[in-house]
């Protein structure tokens, strides 16, 4: 009885902690981070303009391995559209290595558990539609430049 009690109390205290924290739903204001670039520098989300496409990938993920050459096309095609990759789920010296590797035409970032809890996934790649600041798509899967062309205003 004593543990069901608990476990109870825990999973209230979880449902109710999990509400004040921010995390990207569709519809509502994509929670803002800052991630360092495998390159160098930084990606501040809130320092961005217009469409931002926002793909979570591993370097142990074949279909993430998969569709970043089509990401990397879709980017290059749509400079008005801000790009980023970020690695999650990861060993960073994996990461930095499979970006080398792979030579995006986008910047590439290590993910953080500040980006891992605002922005949840159910497995990985998934891809993150932000417009105007607020979340306006989450795909679950494989991207490719026609699945983003339809998923991005005015792409």
């Amino acid at each position: 009885m004593f543990l069901a009690v608990v476990a109870g109390g825990l999973a209230v205290a979880w449902l109710l902690g999990s509400d004040t924290a921010e995390v990207a739903r569709v519809g509502d204001p994509a929670p803002d981070f800052t991630v360092e670039l495998i390159d160098g520098g930084s990606f501040t989300l809130s320092e961005t303009d217009g469409p931002v496409v926002l793909n979570f990938w591993a370097s142990w993920c074949p279909p993430c391995r998969d569709e970043i050459p089509d990401i990397s096309i879709f980017a290059a095609a749509n400079s008005d559209v801000t790009v980023i990759g970020v690695a999650v789920e990861d060993v960073e010296e994996n990461a930095r290595r499979f970006a080398a590797e792979i030579d995006a035409s986008y910047p590439l970032a290590l993910g953080t558990d500040e980006v891992e809890e605002a922005y949840p996934r159910i497995g990985l790649p998934v891809t993150y539609i932000i417009d105007d600041g607020v979340v306006t798509e989450v795909y679950n899967g494989v991207v490719d430049e026609e699945v983003l062309a339809g998923l991005v205003p005015s792409s």
